[in-house]
């Protein structure tokens, strides 16, 4: 935009024998910006560096999240896998049983420890859910307190 102007130099002595150290050479002289001026021109700046802030939030923030999409996509990728591993890993250790025992037997013997560990953890997991409730959050008593601390700081 075009160089800011201000009012004449309300000083005396300029220009008459004193040391200057701005030199007018016509019409493009630069004077001295107003105080109102800098102010405007500092807001205007800061205001600048604010928006661009916040740009650059949204876009690292964008970014993050594509990124983080994709690990999410490859980490369900990667337990769906899991999942099927786990059937053959549970396969081959009743396929080991049952070259010492009749299948059945080793059957058995592995729906019986799954079983084990699904109660286990079905346990560990319900006393968890359980816990979790106890630190329930309650806004209403939060707020209650804070109005009664209020009220009480007004009193005094």
């Amino acid at each position: 935009g075009p160089a800011p102007q201000a009012a004449p130099d309300p000083d005396p002595q300029a220009g008459q024998g004193a040391p200057d150290t701005q030199t007018q050479t016509g019409p493009q002289a630069r004077r001295k910006p107003s105080v109102g001026r800098l102010i405007a021109d500092i807001t205007s700046q800061f205001s600048s560096i604010v928006r661009g802030e916040i740009q650059l939030a949204k876009v690292q923030t964008a970014t993050m999240l594509a990124r983080i999409r994709t690990g999410l996509v490859l980490m369900a990728a990667a337990a769906v896998f899991a999942l099927f591993l786990l059937g053959w890993v549970l396969h081959t250790i009743e396929a080991a049983l049952a070259t010492v025992l009749p299948v059945w037997a080793a059957s058995l013997i592995v729906v019986g420890l799954l079983t084990v560990v699904v109660a286990v953890l079905a346990l560990l997991g319900f006393r968890a859910l359980r816990k979790a409730q106890e630190s329930k959050p309650d806004p209403k008593a939060g707020i209650t307190e804070a109005v009664h601390i209020v009220k009480n700081g007004l009193t005094k």
